[in-house]
């Protein structure tokens, strides 16, 4: 995206830095003038990434000329207005976009959320009878190879291969998508990309938004759609400093 300052179109550093008069010194982000005035409707584009955690967005009104070229230029830039955000007031108004949801589109998002936590259900019954994984004396990740292992006086007794859904946090009561927290090695996250992708395709902000309020009711919902999007055997909820980290288990096995 082409930005625009004091009237001309310049580019600037992806690492620029504004004084915002909420958040103080933060890093600059670039946004459509239609996405700074209202925040509740789709944000397009590029999917974070580690150095590039707050891609420039547009709305959908300017989406449809990002899509005569397939990218921002000189032929199609005239009638984009940029606006700079810090980056704070970027993820709370990406956050307010969960909401923007119609009757229809909140009605299949129900469903699906129904019809995931129900498959869950049985999931979860079924892992426990063959796992026992809820009585076992300790459990440890390893995120390189996405593992969690269950053990009984330090010998392993289940096996699991894992992907990381995403956390809650009790103290900003917020959910966040592994796909977003690059403090997770790959392995541990690159997974989650396939539910992200899901979210795009079916036009659902909550899978779509890294970051959104939400509580522990929230993070279960959302390790079950994604267990149901991955074909994952169940769901792991492992607490954490301030709050919990939800897996979904993709294999199980004891050990030979």
């Amino acid at each position: 995206m082409a930005r625009r300052n004091a009237g001309a179109i310049e580019p600037m550093s992806d690492d620029a830095m504004v004084s915002c008069d909420a958040h103080g010194e933060a890093h600059a982000t670039y946004v459509c003038e239609h996405l700074a005035g209202n925040p509740v409707q789709r944000w397009h584009s590029a999917a974070p990434s580690e150095d590039n955690r707050w891609p420039d967005a547009w709305c959908s009104q300017c989406n449809v000329e990002f899509l005569k070229e397939g990218e921002w230029n000189e032929r199609n830039e005239e009638g984009l207005v940029p606006r700079i955000l810090c980056h704070m007031c970027y993820e709370s108004a990406l956050a307010r976009s969960v909401a923007r949801l119609d009757a229809s589109g909140e009605s299949a998002w129900n469903e699906l959320v129904t019809r995931s936590v129900t498959a869950l259900s049985r999931k979860q019954a079924l892992l426990e009878s063959s796992m026992h994984l809820g009585q076992h004396q300790r459990w440890d990740w390893d995120q390189e190879p996405a593992q969690l292992l269950f053990s009984n006086d330090g010998t392993p007794a289940v096996i699991c291969d894992i992907a990381f859904v995403g956390s809650i946090s009790t103290a900003s009561n917020t959910w966040l998508w592994s796909w977003a927290n690059f403090s997770l090695m790959e392995a541990a996250r690159a997974p989650m990309e396939s539910v992200r992708e899901f979210g795009e395709e079916s036009d659902f902000p909550k899978l779509m938004v890294p970051k959104w309020q939400a509580d522990e009711a929230d993070g279960w919902e959302m390790a079950a759609v994604a267990a149901e999007v991955m074909g994952a055997l169940g769901v792991y909820r492992a607490p954490v400093d301030r709050g919990f980290t939800f897996l979904v288990i993709l294999h199980a096995r004891l050990p030979q």
